[in-house]
């Protein structure tokens, strides 16, 4: 089985497959990782991610995001979006899909794993952002509603920070 993972940083000590509609592509052994090359609007879009998913044949995706404090690989289930950024908004519809699609049940479970909701603050204020309360994410409540949104089955987890 091909395992697709999205995320903001590519795979360590690997090199540079290709470039694909803004994105880096890595390739270790049956895995492809997908990594943008910019994080904004232009790059991040419906548009570029139905071409990656035809261009991959994607049906599914794996999301690895950035959290803060938990430290064990968790499956995240759910997001509130604190970043002040939406990548849909101006950008649908699109592909005959709709203007304002359904964005509940956007994750799908991963086996085996504990589950938690994320408040996503994006990039530029990840390193920054401090909680004692919830769990910080660095991207994923703004790059799984794209997935989302062509159909592609969006199951995410964290890492260590």
């Amino acid at each position: 089985m091909k395992l697709t993972t999205y995320g903001l940083t590519g795979p360590k000590n690997y090199k540079l497959k290709k470039e694909v509609f803004n994105h880096f592509i890595f390739s270790i052994k049956e895995s492809i990782y997908i990594v943008p090359k910019a994080f904004n609007s232009k790059i991040l879009c419906p548009k570029n991610f139905m071409r990656i998913k035809r261009e991959f044949g994607l049906e599914s995706i794996l999301i690895i995001d950035r959290i803060k404090p938990t430290k064990k690989e968790t499956c995240i289930m759910n997001h509130v979006n604190r970043s002040g950024y939406n990548f849909l908004i101006g950008t649908t519809p699109e592909f005959g899909l709709p203007r304002f699609p359904d964005m509940s049940n956007i994750y799908h479970a991963i086996p085996n794993l504990n589950t938690l909701t994320v408040h996503t603050v994006g990039p530029e204020r990840f390193d920054s952002a401090t909680s004692s309360k919830v769990v910080l994410s660095e991207a994923v409540g703004l790059i799984a509603p794209l997935w989302h949104y062509v159909r592609v089955k969006v199951y995410a987890k964290t890492i260590e920070v």
